[in-house]
């Protein structure tokens, strides 16, 4: 990939994260008006549900998928281990987990307020899986354009069959937002094989020799997988069972708010996941760079959130939602980490340290846990969000200290853009990407 073609991709990742935020923030505010607090609580725990049972059950396999994709491998082999490692496993154990939860756990909190609802993550789960896969195949292999374009798909979808399905039925909001949703993954399931097979000669084959090296890779970064949605997504769980739906429901609109900001991170990192996966020539410079530049734009963004927060919520989501405002502000240190060990954690992945990423992943894991436990209580959905930007901060702490022994990166070198550095970012993309 040449410079012009490299411009072109960062541009075009750049503009898609900017229609997806768009998007988005479009259909939160439809649901947050529509639902209301309360369903859209309930709305936000089953449409976080498959990421963590995914994370659960298959967590390891876009890391080991997307290394091998970048290293050139045959990507009919490699959707052949997501279909069986992923979608199949994954089906198979969210049935079991389903039918243990409804026979000895009726009367929990979260149980009684999925009720039926909780069946339709027979088909969330694996549809999760397969579309995580296919975004990882194209992006890993060099598709950013399909890539973006699915990611596009993924924002489109929904919004427009919500809209569709809420004119036709008033009365079942709720119901036509959970069928949008899913409807919306399964398109992008199909588009993405369809895009996959029309770029790549796929056969579905399967490899014994190939599988082992895959499933040793996949088995060291699937506690890593596993810990970030723990992280990222278990306050959800926590809530929902400590502090009803409607609590649930003010979070997920402050977790919304704050996650608009994870385009900055997205739109790096897209490019240039080849490059990191592969880590090629000039990465000692390259990986400081995208530091710098993401953690820049990141603190003025995290600044901007703050200033504007709560007009923005009261503004968009309605004024039943202003209790969102001070977990949006506890919320935003951790973002900013997070944006940082999104980097990280690829460039550490590419120089083959699933295992040691996956150790502190798990310590970031229990912290947060332990938090969530010692501070919901007390502080509510606040202390909910300071322990998720507490433990993802001493995570990325983490990365940083492994990331600078490795490649001998002085620390001082990763945390703000210097006017010097705008010229060696002309020479980098005249380099070739890929």
């Amino acid at each position: 990939m040449n410079r012009n073609s490299y411009l072109r991709h960062l541009a075009l990742s750049m503009g898609t994260k900017l229609a997806m935020i768009a998007l988005r923030l479009l259909r939160n505010v439809l649901l947050a008006r529509i639902l209301g607090p309360s369903e859209r609580g309930l709305f936000a725990l089953l449409s976080t549900l498959p990421d963590l049972i995914s994370a659960a059950t298959s967590g390891g396999l876009n890391s080991a998928v997307g290394y091998q994709a970048a290293k050139q491998r045959d990507l009919g082999l490699l959707l052949t281990q997501v279909l069986v490692y992923g979608s199949l496993l994954a089906g198979l154990l969210t049935l079991l987990c389903v039918v243990l939860v409804r026979q000895f756990g009726a009367d929990l909190a979260v149980t009684v307020q999925l009720g039926l609802l909780a069946w339709l993550l027979l088909l969330a789960v694996p549809m999760t899986v397969l579309k995580s896969g296919l975004l990882t195949l194209h992006n890993a292999s060099g598709g950013v354009g399909a890539f973006n374009a699915l990611r596009l798909a993924e924002s489109l979808a929904p919004l427009l069959l919500f809209l569709g399905l809420f004119w036709m039925w008033r009365e079942q909001a709720l119901e036509a937002a959970l069928i949008s949703w899913l409807v919306g993954i399964a398109l992008v399931v199909v588009l993405g094989l369809w895009w996959l097979g029309r770029q790549h000669r796929l056969r579905l084959r399967w490899d014994r020799g190939g599988q082992r090296e895959l499933l040793a890779y996949s088995a060291k970064s699937h506690p890593d997988l596993l810990f970030q949605q723990l992280i990222l997504r278990s306050d959800y769980l926590f809530i929902g069972a400590l502090l009803g739906s409607t609590a649930l429901g003010h979070y997920a609109m402050a977790s919304a708010a704050a996650e608009l900001l994870l385009i900055v991170p997205e739109a790096v990192t897209t490019p240039l996941m080849k490059r990191l996966l592969q880590q090629d020539a000039g990465m000692e410079r390259l990986t400081p760079l995208a530091l710098r530049l993401t953690a820049t734009v990141m603190l003025g963004a995290c600044l901007g959130m703050a200033l504007i927060g709560q007009w923005l919520i009261v503004t968009l989501f309605g004024a039943d939602y202003a209790p969102a405002y001070p977990a949006l502000l506890a919320l935003l240190p951790g973002l900013l980490g997070l944006c940082y060990a999104s980097i990280l954690r690829l460039d550490l992945l590419g120089k083959n340290r699933p295992g040691t990423v996956s150790l502190l992943m798990g310590a970031g894991a229990a912290l947060n846990l332990l938090l969530n436990v010692l501070l919901i209580p007390t502080w509510g959905i606040v202390g909910a969000a300071a322990a998720s930007s507490i433990a993802y901060l001493a995570v990325t702490v983490a990365m940083l200290v492994l990331y600078c022994r490795l490649s001998g990166v002085p620390a001082a070198h990763t945390l703000i853009i210097l006017p010097s550095d705008l010229a060696p970012l002309r020479q980098m993309l005249q380099r070739r990407a890929a």
